[in-house]
């Protein structure tokens, strides 16, 4: 009697896990964005904004969204293929899930809980760092194009100090190469550290992650551009191209929460385009489009995934 009882107890608490964790980041959603003062610092100008917008627009720049999820969620199939393979459809929700832990915790390392909710019980630490891998290649992609780019417009930004830029130009080639090295580099361990051999991927599948992080990042690009049209901004495609590279060069540098990092793209937004483009108000309205298009709807779709779920299932 004892012992049955207990078992719809942990029967009932094992189901309630997945709503006791939507009503957190709900709550984490609700208290650090809605509740932000500078969630509301451009509110109106921005309403007026939107309303201009046509709805075919919008559903281009949700269709971007919904490409970059796919092209993440391959991403995330192909890293964890070794160990334990998985739908496609259980590849999207571990991505969206993940999405909303990254949501509040810093440099969004929540991200790797919420995927593995997913994987069985024994391959959950190995899914944490297989997705390493999955996240080092849009890294590599980031700094590279960044860097590229930056030393382009470098010239045009007079608040970077000289002696930073100096060291910058010289240690940014050999940074890249060992990088690209140690990504690709491959070692069989033995004895103790025999262990670490479970986390190896194989080469064909860093150069695919290479490849789909690349589009990811055209996919980024090109949401900021699509958005930019939306909002009638007059500047020229490539000089944007290139500032928003930088951008995100900044972002992957700069220790951040994505519920904060709405506040810090506006910011960087605002220096990086300052040479080019003075609207300040379209500007905040870029980038508070795209960062609610990209993080914030995910989010919200993950936490409502959380309510049915079972983390023993």
């Amino acid at each position: 009697m004892i012992k049955d009882t207990f078992n719809t107890i942990f029967s009932y608490s094992k189901k309630s896990i997945g709503f006791v964790l939507f009503v957190i980041c709900s709550y984490a959603i609700y208290t650090k964005v809605l509740s932000n003062e500078h969630w509301f610092e451009y509110t109106q100008h921005l309403r007026n904004l939107l309303f201009d917008i046509q709805w075919d627009q919008w559903l281009i720049l949700i269709l971007l969204m919904g490409f970059n999820f796919i092209i993440e969620s391959i991403k995330w199939q192909k890293v964890v293929k070794s160990s334990e393979p998985i739908r496609f459809m259980n590849a999207i929700k571990g991505v969206l899930v993940g999405q909303t832990f990254a949501f509040f915790t810093p440099n969004r390392i929540g991200e790797y809980a919420g995927r593995t909710l997913f994987l069985s019980a024994g391959n959950k630490l190995i899914g944490m760092t297989q997705l390493a891998w999955s996240s080092y290649a849009q890294l590599l992609v980031t700094l590279f194009v960044g860097c590229f780019a930056f030393a382009i417009h470098v010239n045009d930004y007079n608040w970077i100090d000289a002696q930073w830029l100096y060291w910058i130009k010289i240690s940014s080639p050999g940074i890249g190469i060992v990088a690209i090295f140690i990504f690709f580099y491959k070692k069989e361990w033995s004895r103790k550290l025999k262990f670490l051999n479970i986390i190896q991927i194989e080469t064909s599948v860093k150069v695919n992650l290479l490849i789909l992080s690349f589009v990811r990042y055209l996919i980024f690009l090109m949401q900021y551009v699509w958005v930019a049209y939306m909002l009638k901004m007059n500047i020229e495609i490539m000089p944007l191209v290139l500032s928003i590279a930088i951008l995100f060069l900044f972002l992957s540098i700069l220790p951040t929460v994505s519920v904060t990092e709405l506040v810090v793209r506006g910011q960087l937004l605002l220096m990086i385009l300052a040479p080019i483009y003075h609207e300040k108000m379209n500007i905040i309205s870029l980038s508070s489009i795209i960062w609610g298009v990209n993080f914030l709807i995910p989010s919200i779709i993950g936490a409502f995934l959380l309510l049915g779920y079972r983390l023993n299932r």
